[in-house]
């Protein structure tokens, strides 16, 4: 007994030495880490687009450099590289600070443009180029004008205030560059104005064409922009009258319904009523001189807007072959998805849009089938169809809906997928997961375009007769009422309920107001009910921001009408002022708060935190008095002030900034006579209300002013910040 008590002794202490000898390994280990620590950390100011990257995939991303003690993972190399293969600009990537530690290591912190993925990732041992886990990254293209947008001239196709890169216009294509939103929020008052194209390209990620878009009038140009090319139209008023010899062919886009453009087609000794082509033998069919004829002009105006290789299927022929002269028809067309891709639009099974995904790989060729035929039986490649469902998989998280049953892609699906070709897009029906029970009523709300929005499923309550009867009662009025508020006071309750906000039943048209009450009163137990909501417009905190230096050595607070932003942006107040009121930071719906750091956000953001102005000495005594305008810079032979500016000129450059605060009229409503009522109450807040008001900001002088005798060299400066500098 007392040798197996020895032996376990030794035992013990061999195991002992054993695990103290990994315990000083790991706090070595451990301590040469702490002993990393970062020896600066600083914020990036090289221009914005050249500190967009792409994620590699060859280093993780972390709360902090990964080499400090306590780093956490925030996203694996996996992850990124996910990342980086995205067809979405807003998974773009901005760096915007750098790190080096001790020991030569360089990390970056980035953030994708949406801002759901942000931390700190190793970036080589150079500040000069960015390596390691990153690489820079061009967000779009720029391309060359065609023929048809040099010569041609274009209106919104459908004004209004969606946000879905086609209805108003934005400061750079959607998503190309971090925080650079809409130019306007709502093209509506634009509808009528007509536009010319001065630039093209497309978004790396989605390979979508967009335009750069001008105000033949410079007095229309508010909306002057970048916006889809499938966003407008040919500038012609398609509800002009139709000849009585004419058919006019509506176009619309497939997957959203949304308007195109139109064609009209005329055939002399045609009689107004009668039908285009003829019915044989129950089928409806074009004579082929027609057929040929239409199918030219609907393929020549469809190409200008996006639509290549469009061909008439027999379907749309014999649906044209029915239309009557002096009468419009309506079809709709497909349109061509990203270069080399198959797009695949998943619907819910009433057929509104859920998402979509666009497809490819190694053997792509514009045009071909993506899967193989043998017989009448279309098949995917087992690689395809593994990597599509993943994908489709992925796009359908959180959305309520499944591939099938098991959510996975049926047979049927994959042959529709299969027989799509390259460059074209195909629609699949999903289920939802969870199937409506037969004592339930589901309410799936669309927007006006048909996308699906959200859904909430109601219960029959003991006291309910009819689905209608649970519905009324969820939504505590009645959502069938013709009394326009209590209508909208029961769609904001059932709109609740499936957690959708923005959205209305105030903008609906008679049509769709009419659609919705069918669809109640038809309204079963076990079934779902489509319902159509209009987006409610987004409202600007103000309409317009008017700059004064407050007053210190002036006698009052002075205006200033023409100014530069601290990155040395020189304009007038008024395009400062569009530039302010546009920013999403001040934007919102009626009844939104917007805080003051929120508003401090928004101008920093729009670079007027700090400006720079210049006043002449030309008051009395040689007094300063009249502030420099727009005609007295931009002089010839790169001398940044007017050649009429001689070298004895003098002017003084003023520094001066602004910080919000509540309860203080540093910010004020400017109602035309004083700046007395702060715009932010001492709860840090303001609500954004039905009508924007006009905001006067007051700046306070942010250093000495400083006075110049022009000279050779001072008038070459690049700006007014860098004249103050010197």
């Amino acid at each position: 007994m007392r040798i197996h008590i020895k032996e376990s002794v030794v035992v013990s202490m061999a195991a002992l030495g054993f695990f103290a000898v990994v315990g000083i390994s790991q706090s070595a280990t451990a301590s040469a880490k702490s002993r990393v620590r970062v020896t600066s950390n600083v914020k990036l100011r090289t221009d914005a687009s050249s500190r967009n990257v792409a994620f590699t995939g060859k280093a993780a991303l972390w709360t902090k450099a990964s080499s400090l003690k306590s780093a956490k993972k925030v996203a694996t190399t996996l992850t990124l590289k996910d990342l980086a293969k995205s067809t979405r600009s807003a998974k773009n990537v901005r760096a915007y600070r750098v790190a080096r530690t001790n020991r030569g290591k360089v990390y970056y912190k980035v953030v994708t443009f949406d801002g759901k993925d942000r931390g700190w990732i190793y970036g080589g041992k150079s500040r000069s180029n960015f390596a390691g886990g990153l690489k820079s990254y061009q967000t779009f293209q720029q391309g060359s004008l065609s023929n048809d947008m040099t010569t041609g001239t274009f209106q919104f196709a459908n004004p209004g205030t969606a946000n879905d890169n086609q209805t108003v216009t934005y400061k750079q294509p959607a998503w190309t560059q971090y925080k650079i939103g809409r130019q306007v929020t709502d093209s509506t008052p634009y509808a009528n104005v007509t536009y010319k194209i001065d630039q093209t390209g497309t978004r790396t990620r989605e390979g979508d064409q967009w335009v750069h878009i001008y105000a033949i009038n410079n007095g229309n140009s508010g909306a002057d922009g970048w916006i889809l090319y499938s966003g407008l139209k040919a500038a012609t008023n398609i509800n002009s009258p139709i000849a009585d010899n004419a058919v006019r062919i509506n176009l619309v886009d497939s997957a959203t319904g949304a308007s195109i453009t139109s064609v009209d087609y005329a055939k002399n000794g045609a009689t107004k009523g009668a039908t285009l082509g003829s019915n044989v033998n129950g089928t409806w069919k074009l004579d082929s001189n027609d057929s040929s004829a239409i199918q030219s002009q609907i393929a020549s105006a469809l190409s200008s807007r996006g639509y290549t290789g469009f061909t008439l299927t027999q379907g749309q022929m014999a649906a044209i072959a029915q239309g009557t002269f002096g009468s419009s028809v309506t079809i709709s067309v497909v349109k061509p998805t990203i270069n080399k891709a198959v797009r695949i639009v998943l619907t819910d099974p009433s057929g509104n849009v859920i998402n979509y995904v666009d497809y490819t790989n190694a053997n792509a060729v514009n045009g071909q089938p993506l899967g193989t035929q043998n017989g009448s039986t279309w098949t995917l490649a087992a690689a395809d169809s593994s990597a599509i469902q993943a994908k489709l998989v992925d796009a359908l998280k959180g959305t309520g809906f499944a591939l099938s049953a098991n959510n996975t892609l049926t047979t049927d699906q994959q042959a529709l997928i299969a027989q799509t070709t390259f460059g074209n897009q195909v629609s699949i029906k999903t289920v939802a997961v969870n199937p409506i029970k037969d004592n339930q009523v589901q309410l799936s709300f669309v927007d006006q375009s048909g996308t699906a929005l959200g859904s909430t499923t109601l219960t029959k309550a003991t006291a309910d007769k009819t689905a209608l009867d649970t519905i009324k009662a969820a939504s505590k009025g009645d959502p069938t009422s013709t009394n326009s508020d209590t209508l909208k006071a029961a769609y904001d309750t059932l709109l609740a309920a499936a957690g959708i906000k923005g959205y209305y039943t105030t903008d609906l048209t008679a049509d769709q107001l009419k659609a919705n009450l069918a669809a109640l009163n038809k309204a079963a137990y076990g079934q779902s009910v489509k319902l159509i909501v209009a987006k409610i417009p987004v409202k600007a905190l103000a309409s317009s921001f008017s700059f004064f230096h407050h007053a210190g050595l002036w006698p009052t607070d002075q205006q200033v009408t023409y100014f530069e932003n601290s990155n040395g942006q020189l304009d007038s107040d008024t395009n400062f002022s569009k530039q302010l009121a546009a920013d999403t930071n001040l934007n919102g719906y009626a009844g939104d708060v917007v805080s003051v750091a929120n508003f401090n956000k928004a101008v920093k953001e729009q670079h007027l935190d700090t400006i720079y102005y210049a006043a002449f000495h030309d008051g009395l005594g040689g007094a300063v008095k009249t502030h420099l305008a727009a005609k007295d810079f931009g002089g010839t032979n790169g001398s940044f002030f007017a050649d009429n500016l001689s070298t004895s000129t003098v002017i003084t450059v003023y520094k001066v900034t602004l910080t919000a605060k509540p309860g203080d009229n540093t910010v004020a409503l400017d109602n035309g006579k004083n700046l007395d009522t702060p715009l932010f109450g001492s709860d840090s807040n303001v609500t954004i209300g039905k009508d924007p008001v006009k905001v006067g900001l007051k700046y306070l002088q942010g250093g000495a002013d400083k006075t110049f005798t022009l000279n050779a060299s001072n008038r070459n400066v690049h700006s007014l910040a860098e004249l103050y500098n010197k």
